[in-house]
């Protein structure tokens, strides 16, 4: 992907998680997948880093 469509991916996740946020009923059906788990490692590890 270019940096284009990589911000166009985030910006859908976001709208995603704020859907998510407000409401308990919302269900995006997103499948957490091997790519997703490593994008969420890698934040959760500059997010521990930082901190430190």
């Amino acid at each position: 992907m270019n940096v284009d469509q990589h911000l166009k991916v985030a910006q859908w996740h976001i709208e995603q998680a704020r859907q998510h946020s407000s409401s308990t009923e919302y269900k995006c059906g997103c499948p957490l997948n091997a790519h997703d788990e490593k994008a969420i490692k890698e934040v959760e590890a500059q997010m521990a880093s930082a901190k430190q």
